[in-house]
């Protein structure tokens, strides 16, 4: 039991923060800013059933208008169901949006959704596998430059562990996905990875992007399964998780230090606020 509550424990850490530096700029006297992440996965067809099972969900916002109007929602789920004799299948959703107009305001959203299997009982000889899909969703929009403000992220991550021993778990397989936009950086990007049990269907996996300008997007399907044959008795724990994170802002062309350093803080204090009650 100790295990399974420092692995919960450690997979909320996996949503990071998303207050940034209040940058000091200009901008024109009205702002609009959006931005949106979404991300889900389906997992089925498992050859075995887990012995136990989890399921986590977090949603963290700020919504913080001193001259303006701002939004900022999010949702998580996620699902698991574990029949050793019938089907056994998981999924999970996250999504975050933020959207603000006026002169000055900040929205933050996060959203965070996770399931694991624990203990896949694998005798010598048998193969495990399974199939999964899932889908990475990014969006931002900002009406002008350089007083706005707005960026989306999101990650997708599905790991394998040999949990035999249960006191020195090793990771045998990882997949992930991630993408980040970003409207005043260079730091946009969309890419995958994963090591050689896992298999993509070329035909049903598609990467696409419209990085660059005041709108922008980033879009991933993918389509895959996993499948590894074990020489010995093994325990494995299955691990997916999602983060998706968004943040708009505007400042005014008259803002002055104090005033950005005072929003910033504000926002800070409230965020960690709200993390002390989870």
């Amino acid at each position: 039991m100790l295990q399974k509550h420092l692995l919960a424990q450690g997979l909320f850490t996996f949503v990071t923060p998303l207050v940034t530096g209040l940058a000091i700029t200009t901008s024109p006297a009205i702002a609009a800013t959006f931005a949106s992440s979404e991300a889900k996965v389906n997992l089925d067809n498992f050859s075995h059933a887990p012995t136990d099972i989890s399921t986590l969900t977090d949603t963290q916002v700020t919504a913080i208008a001193t001259n303006g109007n701002v939004t900022a929602d999010a949702e998580a789920e996620a699902n698991f169901t574990a029949n050793p004799f019938g089907t056994t299948e998981a999924n999970n959703y996250s999504w975050s949006q933020t959207e603000g107009d006026g002169r000055r305001y900040v929205g933050l959203a996060e959203s965070f959704a996770a399931i694991i299997g624990y203990d896949f009982i694998i005798e010598a000889g048998d193969t495990f596998d399974f199939d999964f899909m899932g889908f990475l969703n990014l969006e931002t929009s900002i009406d002008n430059l350089p007083g706005e403000y707005a960026t989306a992220e999101g990650m997708i991550s599905l790991e394998l562990y040999d949990s035999t021993n249960p006191a020195n778990w090793v990771l045998l397989d990882s997949f992930g996905l991630s993408g980040i936009l970003d409207t005043l950086g260079e730091s946009d990007a969309l890419d995958y990875q994963f090591s050689e049990n896992f298999t993509l269907n070329p035909s049903d996996t598609a990467l696409d992007n419209n990085f660059g300008g005041q709108e922008e997007l980033a879009e991933a399907v993918i389509d895959g399964s996993y499948s590894k044959t074990f020489d010995s008795l093994t325990k494995l724990i299955l691990v997916e998780a999602k983060t998706n994170q968004a943040q708009v802002q505007a400042v005014p062309e008259s803002s002055s230090l104090l005033g950005l350093l005072v929003l910033a803080l504000f926002c800070l204090g409230y965020r960690f606020k709200l993390k002390g009650r989870v």
